[in-house]
């Protein structure tokens, strides 16, 4: 969240489904962030915009919804990770290089990012094989659930959530 320098936040833990729930409204970036897709600049951070983010403690990515100022999705955002948690009250994920970026108003693209960094970190001893191959896996049991419209972070009113806490 670079040259965000005013926000509110939310950290909320969903016990019955094993998650980390965190909400941040930015009230001031310092530049409005732009995602190029499809030869077009989509505004993913921007003042009023909100960053959605679960953190299941049972799975292994973290996922990101981005939202507009009126709580539209504008686009999703998940790493593959070794290992989820929490210290001091706060989630964490223990990023593993590999990432999906799906775009539900592009056609429902998905694009599977930063393969060649997750690659280089077996080659430099960074990650193990086993490390990578849980990556790769998740990943692509990831993209199925996105396809199949089975992705319970995606499937969940991301508007009912920010009109719950920010009023």
């Amino acid at each position: 969240m670079r040259g965000v320098s005013d926000w509110d936040l939310v950290i909320q833990r969903r016990e019955t489904e094993n998650y980390y729930l965190t909400i941040k409204r930015i009230n001031k970036i310092d530049e409005t962030f732009f995602v190029n897709r499809s030869g077009q600049s989509i505004v993913y951070l921007d003042d009023g915009y909100f960053v959605v983010e679960f953190t299941p403690l049972n799975h292994f990515y973290n996922a990101r919804a981005f939202l507009d100022k009126d709580a539209n999705v504008v686009g999703y955002y998940f790493d593959m990770s070794r290992d989820n948690g929490v210290e001091e009250n706060i989630p964490y994920y223990d990023d593993l290089y590999l990432d999906i970026i799906y775009c539900p108003n592009e056609d429902n693209q998905i694009i599977v990012d930063d393969e060649d960094e997750l690659l280089e970190a077996l080659k430099s001893d960074q990650i193990t094989k086993k490390e990578f191959d849980l990556a790769k896996d998740v990943c692509s049991e990831l993209i199925e659930e996105i396809q199949q419209n089975k992705n319970i972070f995606i499937n969940m009113d991301k508007k009912e959530l920010i009109q719950k806490y920010f009023k």
